[in-house]
């Protein structure tokens, strides 16, 4: 059994890890596929292959990635790597991370949310299929009510990570061309009007 101070060093850790955009990025591509540092420099319109290739390394080191395969090309090896968990923290492990660092946290996710968005309503794949979903729901709650929304959240975030669990044991015996799904699920506290 891992002691408190085990577990908040590997989430200081993970927090280091992730903090930098490039590498939360890069963690994201490798979690839907296989790719090299000059492939993610490519995809993510970074010019340094070598600075991608340092951050990829970064997360290798932080157990987050693993080295799957190399190739010879033009005399240099490049190295391909694939993920092996998610930028995901509990409830639990959002609440000791520092305020300044978690705003942080959350402005990485949400540029990465609004260039998705972007990208998916100029490709015309956000309406795509017509059982997609968009919502926004606002409501006045009490303490309780907000505790039980933020509960239905986070419960809906790990019936998603099942779901997908699921798609991939019947994609490797289907064969079937995965879809690219994303889902943010965002409940806050409005600004005060006025």
């Amino acid at each position: 059994m891992k002691t408190s101070e085990q577990i908040d060093q590997e989430l200081i850790e993970s927090i280091r890890t992730l903090s930098h955009p490039l590498r939360f990025h890069a963690l994201k591509v490798l979690n839907e596929r296989v790719a090299s540092p000059k492939e993610l420099a490519r995809e993510l319109g970074e010019e340094n292959v070598g600075n991608v290739a340092y951050h990829v390394r970064e997360l290798a080191k932080a157990g987050k990635v693993e080295l799957v395969s190399t190739k010879q090309r033009r005399g240099a090896t490049e190295h391909f790597y694939r993920a092996t968990e998610r930028a995901f923290f509990s409830d639990e492990d959002w609440l000791r991370i520092p305020d300044s660092v978690r705003g942080e946290l959350v402005a990485i996710q949400l540029r990465e949310l609004g260039r998705l968005l972007s990208a998916a309503i100029e490709s015309g794949s956000f309406e795509a299929r017509s059982n997609r979903h968009h919502s926004h729901y606002e409501a006045l709650v009490d303490e309780e009510g907000w505790n039980e929304a933020m509960a239905v959240l986070e419960d809906t975030m790990l019936r998603l990570k099942e779901v997908e669990v699921r798609s991939a044991e019947r994609r490797l015996e289907s064969e079937e061309e995965p879809i690219p799904l994303a889902v943010s699920i965002i409940g806050f506290e409005k600004a005060p009007e006025g």
